[in-house]
């Protein structure tokens, strides 16, 4: 593990995985870098140096009062990058990981991304006449309740195996849901769709089957809506695939990026 100091003064924690190309993996709300563990080895015997990190008030990095908004996890995430000195990195994010990709690719854009790969996040989580996938079929008028409901939402539909949910829990961190629900709100009034439509980077659209955050079929609208977009559906998982089904959200992965 490493540190690095932001601009702003806040201690990260990451870590660096194998040689070869660099693949950023962003963890979601409340996660931490320990969420990775299925997928690391398998990324990096297949020639990639992966790259985990606990963004701000998660896992090992600090909390503070201040940040609480996705342009500055963006900023974090650009950081992280500008430290490392990386070239061309793939950029992996789970829930609001994703949110984060999108906030730094709206704030420097994706001249240094090869790719983008987002798993069962929408780019708006408020629905409209314009969006029909809304968290929890939220809309501007019950957004609180469903950011209320979000923290006692069970997010896994299949088995978790026993190694990962030990591993997870070996490196269990706390977490104060309610300390940081200014962050939660800031990502739910966030629209992403503009960035997703300026893309010039291929992009993996990746959702669980039975989510019980949004229906599955938000995958495939934003993957049209992206220049070089694609998607996967994973039948029966819920909103943390790469804990549920790691095997075929490894494969999936895999296929995209040997397709770059």
């Amino acid at each position: 593990m490493a540190k690095f100091t932001t601009t702003d003064d806040v201690t990260i924690d990451y870590t660096i995985y194998g040689l070869g190309q660099p693949i950023i993996l962003v963890a979601g709300y409340s996660g931490n870098q320990a969420t990775w563990v299925a997928q690391i080895d398998v990324l990096v015997a297949n020639g990639l140096q992966v790259i985990t990190y606990d963004r701000r008030n998660h896992g090992k990095s600090d909390t503070v009062n201040y940040g609480m908004r996705l342009s500055r996890h963006g900023k974090d995430l650009a950081e992280l990058i500008s430290v490392l000195q990386l070239k061309k990195q793939i950029l992996l994010g789970h829930s609001m990981g994703a949110s984060t990709i999108w906030a730094y690719l709206s704030l420097f854009g994706d001249e240094g991304v090869s790719a983008v790969i987002t798993e069962d996040q929408v780019p708006t989580m408020l629905q409209d006449d314009t969006w029909p996938f809304g968290l929890f079929h939220a809309d501007m008028g019950t957004l609180i309740q469903a950011i209320e409901k979000l923290p006692h939402t069970k997010l896994t539909r299949l088995k978790i195996s026993d190694d990962i949910k030990r591993a997870i829990g070996e490196n269990y961190q706390p977490f104060d849901f309610q300390f940081n629900m200014p962050l939660l709100l800031n990502s739910a009034v966030q629209d992403w769709r503009d960035v997703v439509r300026r893309e010039r980077t291929p992009h993996l659209y990746l959702a669980g089957g039975e989510s019980p955050l949004w229906p599955a079929k938000h995958a495939e609208l934003a993957a049209k809506m992206t220049k070089y977009g694609q998607y996967v559906i994973f039948d029966g998982a819920g909103h943390i695939s790469h804990i549920e089904v790691p095997e075929m959200f490894n494969h999936a992965v895999l296929e995209f990026i040997n397709q770059l």
